[in-house]
């Protein structure tokens, strides 16, 4: 289990700088590492992802209004990915799967589970830059807030 949105969105802030034969392959490692990481509380970590679903909602609402569908498809992307690295949820075997069926929505088609994950980072790479540092700011005081009501866990969180 792990705290994946920051993750995931420091792995797409980077993506300008990599070279593109190198992309997948570190998508695929990032989410292999994200699937083995041992953050600690399962509470703690279902609590900051469950605000960055929220967000990705206020998100969606704000720029929909606006007619901008794309930035909104790309926040939902981050999500899936996170959702599911966290529930370690792989289409293959599950295809039925909630997650899964939404993901391929959003893509369009009926992807392998390693094409959905491709996709969904690809799509992720449009979540504005300009929101990463209000994004850490919230990331910081969740954890804050965490690391106040379980001190053992602070660690394993940062």
């Amino acid at each position: 289990m792990g705290v994946f949105f920051l993750w995931v969105i420091v792995l797409l802030a980077q993506k300008p700088m990599l070279s593109s034969s190198n992309d997948m392959s570190m998508e695929k490692a990032l989410a292999a590492s994200l699937a083995n990481a041992d953050t600690g509380s399962h509470s703690a970590v279902k609590l900051l992802y469950n605000v960055f679903v929220e967000l990705t909602k206020y998100e969606c609402q704000r720029y929909q209004s606006n007619g901008n569908q794309d930035v909104c498809s790309a926040w939902t992307a981050v999500n899936l990915i996170e959702a599911l690295e966290l529930q370690k949820i792989n289409c293959d075997d599950e295809p039925k799967n909630k997650i899964c069926k939404k993901a391929r929505l959003l893509l369009g088609g009926n992807l392998k589970h390693d094409q959905v994950v491709e996709g969904l980072f690809a799509l992720g790479k449009n979540v504005p830059s300009q929101d990463f540092p209000a994004l850490n700011a919230i990331r910081d005081g969740v954890i804050k807030y965490v690391c106040e009501k379980e001190p053992g866990e602070c660690k394993k969180l940062r």
